[in-house]
């Protein structure tokens, strides 16, 4: 296969979203509308979807919080492959086992563990079953795993000194401890997703995406280390900005989208529609994240974080995207005076941007939402309302909890 084709494969950058040109707010967001992508140019929450004899099952059998996902003394030795694991047990456990420990006991939102079971709701043929509750929550504790080994190299890439509200894990044991305990977690979840009791077809279909997530995610975050906004002219802000959103943190999310109707026993085409949204609402949740960037909403201490290190964000695309050339190269000037934020606020309430950005991650969220029920109607699938409208909920959750 030619070689830059086998990588606008792996990027899947070549889809085509449309956008309203105006939002419910009445912001025109018009630069949104033809913008394309091609090459050249921790657990989820309670499965609402049982009967309450299944609900009282699952209580029974939930697992409570990330950690206990870490794996369990008697499991080391066949890990390890070691005669006597005990040599090594006191070093892995002040090397590895305790870093992770701590980087799994924060709780964040479960975004993306939701994501498994309203995935498995909107598209399962059959009623839920205590087996199908069992493994949503597996799987959710898959994706959240992922996504915390995410953080923890984010924040020694970002140079963050804070995560959740408290030290990151880099500054708690050290930036190489941290590396390789973040590193573990990409790879922890392929010995869980074994675990799964899953048909072996299933298991291996979800071996695939999970590699291609992680292929994505590290060619997004490529693409954001790599990447001084201010430098790249001002036409090619915007493109490069959701580039990088759709690999970071789209991928993850339609992945997530993917464990829950491989779950509920999908079809290929039905896998495409729901991998699709999955891409859109990370995207989206990204924005409203970009947003709370901006306005120092989530954690203070990292305000404007993302316009200091000139990385691709939502903030520098509708910058870049909504004001004149001169305009423009003011608010560059005024991000490169950071941390005097005196200047750049002058410039983002002259222009309203916290609007701007907040009105288009409302408009892409919106077009996410009804691209998918378009693309089901038309794949004539039979999908739940009921877990459609939990989806919708899910999405104002993001706009409320982030921007």
């Amino acid at each position: 296969m030619d070689v830059v084709l086998h990588l606008a494969n792996l990027l899947g950058l070549g889809r085509k979203i449309y956008y309203p040109t105006t939002t419910s707010s009445g912001f025109r967001g018009g630069f949104l509308k033809n913008l394309s992508l091609t090459l050249s140019n921790e657990v989820s929450s309670e499965p609402i979807f049982l009967d309450q004899q299944g609900k009282q099952e699952h209580r029974n059998v939930r697992r409570e919080g990330l950690g206990s996902m870490l794996p369990a003394n008697e499991h080391m030795a066949e890990l390890l492959g070691l005669h006597d694991p005990s040599i090594v047990q006191d070093v892995l456990r002040s090397a590895l086992l305790d870093p992770l420990a701590e980087a799994t006991s924060a709780r964040g939102k479960r975004i993306r563990g939701q994501l498994v079971t309203l995935g498995f709701r909107l598209v399962s043929d059959t009623p839920a079953s205590l087996p199908a509750a069992k493994h949503c929550g597996w799987c959710a504790d898959v994706v959240e795993l992922i996504h915390t080994g995410s953080l923890v190299i984010d924040d020694i890439e970002d140079g963050s000194s804070v995560r959740r509200g408290r030290p990151a894990l880099h500054v708690q044991f050290g930036a190489p401890i941290a590396v390789n305990a973040g590193n573990w977690l990409y790879f922890w979840p392929f010995e869980l997703l074994r675990q799964t009791e899953l048909p072996a077809d299933k298991v291996f279909y979800i071996y695939e995406h999970c590699h291609r997530t992680l292929l994505r995610a590290h060619f997004g975050q490529a693409v954001d280390l790599g990447t001084r906004v201010e430098s790249l002219p001002q036409r090619r802000v915007a493109a490069v900005c959701l580039a990088s959103m759709k690999l970071k943190t789209g991928a993850l999310m339609g992945f997530a989208s993917i464990l829950g109707g491989t779950i509920a026993g999908a079809s290929e085409a039905v896998l495409l529609i729901l991998d699709e949204f999955g891409q859109d609402l990370g995207v989206s949740l990204q924005m409203f994240d970009d947003l709370g960037n901006l306005i120092g909403k989530c954690e203070p201490a990292k305000r404007y974080e993302d316009l200091k290190l000139s990385r691709p964000s939502w903030v520098w695309a509708c910058a870049a995207d909504s004001s004149t050339s001169k305009a423009y190269a003011e608010f560059c000037a005024a991000v490169a005076r950071l941390p005097d934020g005196r200047e750049l606020e002058l410039w983002l309430e002259a222009h309203n941007l916290a609007e701007r950005v907040r009105a288009c991650a409302h408009s892409y969220l919106d077009a996410a939402f009804r691209q998918l029920e378009e693309r089901l109607d038309s794949a004539r699938v039979r999908w739940s309302r009921g877990a459609f409208d939990d989806l919708r909920e899910l999405g104002e959750e993001i706009t409320v909890a982030y921007g």
